[in-house]
């Protein structure tokens, strides 16, 4: 059975955005046509009224024509529901179609640092205008130039007072929107600058409530929010007086309209029908157009939303060629010229990874070396492949990263991140990287190699353990459980980012002897340390700095270097690293309230 991911990413492939539901944009678009015909059913009734029925008091003919006008609006209110329903269908089968690949989108986005899920926001604006009536009110605009023709068959004067009126509406709406979109700009930063400080605040509320921060923490988010505040009065404002402008020209034209229809009665240029039929006929010609400008901003955003995901598609969907399966790989990892800078810096930023080169043979134990800031962990998140180089490469067993197929590649790397990253869901699904085909046996000897197996047993729910805002896991728990998931599988390549950092001696112990195993088994393995009691057990020592690769050999070798040069890269004393043992074991111990959650 097909999964949901490969049918949501299947689609990806090729895929030309204007294209897709084209048949049922052209059913929403007959439909609208039928509809707007069948408005015409009341103006035209009026008028039979009022210039048929009521000189010749011809009770028949009054009859027979309620009787269409009946059916005529029967089929009309039936259309209308259906053209709904059909754009609602539309949207949902887009969200169906494309919802998993706008989510593989966000996490393909390896360029972003912070966590972004903009494809899935641009998907849901997308669906959500598509669902309401902001897209049946394009599909009627088309059809006002047909109720100006009808006008202009009654009289011309009275087509041409509603352009003119047209006209009018449309040029309230156009200032209106060029106050608006300066204000909406400022807006927009100052309430980003708002949200900001409300969340580092929440998030730092431990400290701000132990150290009597609330009332300073509420006035520094005060005088963002006051700032936000006063802007979006303003565009308020603005945006109030114009349309009390545009409410005014509205009834003023629904006015002048029955006033020159009754004028061109007197000048026995059309009949009393005509009068309401025209004031009937004029406002349907204008109701797209005022609906339009009431949902400008949706529209607009709806847009550029569209533009957004397609771009966003269009590029994953250019990673997304299928690759040839190579046999899986033995470890070997060789880096050419590598060289990574942050995005969205400009041209002239400065690179964090600054054309390295080094080969690792497989089954190898390299320690990655260096002091705070010298792109240790940037380094270990280009060999996972959660950033993309800006230049150079990294081969696989002699294939360039590019050419591996991503799930099978995925499955055979290990990676332990510097922050314990657990997604919702229960400690043996997060083991299990949430794969469906898991099973207990690969769960538990991936807890076993990890030395976390006991650890976990000991919880109240063991494996089955959710994780979520409310886990009780400590940071030590949950480095171990991290540590277990990159065991998961049949892993050639472990990286491991600071993964005794949150560890106590016991915790240490355990990861020792994972390692051990882990060499044992043939696995290449990448560690970033500070510490030389595990730098010193590797086969060897890259040590990095600022970017560049300052020696690569044995620990004898690194370690013989000057202590100048390798200062602030290790901790090199026993009572360093007492002291920071003892430090992440008070940090990470169980309290009364249960374990602390870091």
């Amino acid at each position: 059975m097909i999964s949901f991911a490969a049918r949501c990413g299947g689609c990806v492939k090729g895929l030309d955005l204007r294209l897709i539901h084209w048949r049922g944009v052209i059913d929403v678009g007959v439909f609208s046509f039928i509809v707007n015909v069948l408005l015409l059913t009341s103006p035209l009734f009026m008028l039979q009224v009022y210039d048929r029925v009521l000189p010749t008091a011809n009770s028949s003919t009054l009859l027979y024509l309620s009787v269409i006008a009946v059916l005529a609006l029967c089929c009309l209110s039936f259309l209308d529901i259906v053209r709904s329903l059909y754009a609602q269908h539309i949207a949902t089968d887009i969200d169906k179609k494309l919802g998993g690949a706008a989510f593989e989108a966000a996490l393909d986005e390896r360029h972003v640092e912070a966590a972004d899920i903009q494809p899935l926001r641009n998907l849901g604006k997308v669906r959500a205008f598509i669902a309401s009536k902001g897209l049946l009110n394009l599909f009627d605009l088309p059809f006002a130039p047909l109720f100006l023709v009808v006008l202009y068959f009654i009289h011309p004067v009275l087509c041409w007072l509603t352009i003119g009126g047209a006209i009018v509406l449309l040029t309230i709406a156009m200032v209106n929107q060029i106050g608006l979109s300066r204000l909406s700009g400022q807006n927009t930063e100052q309430a980003a600058v708002a949200n900001q400080v409300a969340r580092a605040f929440i998030q730092n509320k431990d400290t701000v409530r132990s150290m009597g921060m609330e009332r300073h923490a509420v006035q520094v988010w005060g005088n963002a929010f006051a700032t936000s505040l006063i802007v979006q009065n303003r565009a308020a404002s603005i945006n109030t007086c114009f349309g009390g402008i545009s409410r005014f020209v509205r009834i003023l034209l629904q006015m002048a309209t029955l006033a020159v229809g009754a004028w061109l009665v007197l000048q026995n240029q059309m009949t009393a029908g005509m009068i309401f039929a025209s004031s009937l006929i004029s406002g349907r010609a204008l109701q797209p157009l005022d609906q339009l400008i009431g949902g400008w901003k949706q529209t607009f955003e709806a847009l550029k939303a569209w533009e957004q995901l397609q771009a966003s598609l269009s590029s994953y969907s250019k990673g997304r060629e299928k690759k040839v399966l190579f046999p899986d790989p033995k470890g070997t990892i060789s880096v050419r010229n590598l060289v990574y800078a942050r995005p969205g810096k400009g041209p002239e930023a400065e690179a964090i990874i600054k054309g390295v080169s080094f080969d690792i043979r497989a089954g190898e134990r390299i320690a990655l070396i260096g002091s705070s800031g010298a792109g240790k962990s940037s380094l270990a998140r280009l060999l996972v492949g959660a950033l993309a180089p800006t230049c150079g490469s990294i081969c696989v067993d002699d294939a360039d990263r590019k050419t591996w197929d991503k799930a099978q590649l995925g499955e055979t790397i290990g990676y332990l991140a510097q922050e314990i990253q657990l997604l919702p869901g229960t400690i043996a699904e997060n083991i299990a990287r949430f794969d469906p085909r898991a099973t207990n046996d690969s769960i538990v000897s991936a807890a076993c190699r990890a030395q976390a197996h006991k650890l976990i047993l000991s919880l109240n729910d063991g494996y089955q353990t959710r994780i979520g805002k409310a886990s009780v896991l400590s940071g030590g728990e949950r480095q171990r459980i991290g540590l277990a998931r990159a065991f998961y599988g049949n892993p050639r390549i472990l990286v491991l980012d600071e993964a005794n950092a949150n560890l106590d001696s016991e915790g240490e112990a355990s990861l020792e002897r994972a390692l051990a195993d882990a060499r044992d088994d043939g696995i290449t393995v990448i560690l970033i340390t500070h510490r030389m009691s595990i730098a010193g057990t590797c086969d060897r020592v890259l040590l990095l700095r600022d970017g560049a690769i300052v020696n690569f050999g044995t620990p004898e070798e690194v370690l013989r270097m000057p202590q100048q040069e390798i200062k602030g890269s290790l901790q090199s004393s026993y009572l360093q690293e007492r002291t920071a043992r003892f430090a992440t074991s008070w940090r990470t111990r169980p309290t009364s309230h249960g374990r602390d959650n870091d």
